[in-house]
């Protein structure tokens, strides 16, 4: 699986355009040197960007995973001391599983259309 969706916020999105709904952190293990993904608006994809594992804690996107998604969460917190992203990764994929993004299903159904 080359992308998974860390977290998902629907703000007031509810399938017209919202310019800052949905916001989507995901990790993409195609690009393990930026793998960390935001994007926020309606044309997921279009607009955000990609962190590398130094940036990406250094954002508040880091922090909004301790409460959105926190087994991701645990999972960075504990491969930081290493800067082991290959590690990260291996543990994500395994607990992505079941930790699936809480989501409407016709906004998931857009999501994994645009993946």
């Amino acid at each position: 699986m080359a992308k998974m969706m860390l977290a998902v916020e629907i703000g007031h999105w509810t399938g017209g355009h919202n310019g800052q709904y949905p916001q989507l952190i995901e990790f993409d293990t195609a690009h393990l040197d930026r793998p960390f993904q935001v994007s926020e608006g309606w044309g997921h994809g279009l607009g955000g960007a990609a962190y590398s594992l130094a940036q990406f804690v250094a954002t508040p996107y880091y922090l909004k995973l301790k409460t959105e998604a926190p087994w991701a969460f645990a999972i960075i917190e504990k491969g930081l001391a290493q800067q082991d992203i290959d590690t990260i990764a291996a543990a994500l994929s395994i607990q992505y599983v079941d930790h699936p993004p809480l989501a409407p299903a016709h906004l998931m159904e857009y999501l994994l259309g645009e993946s």
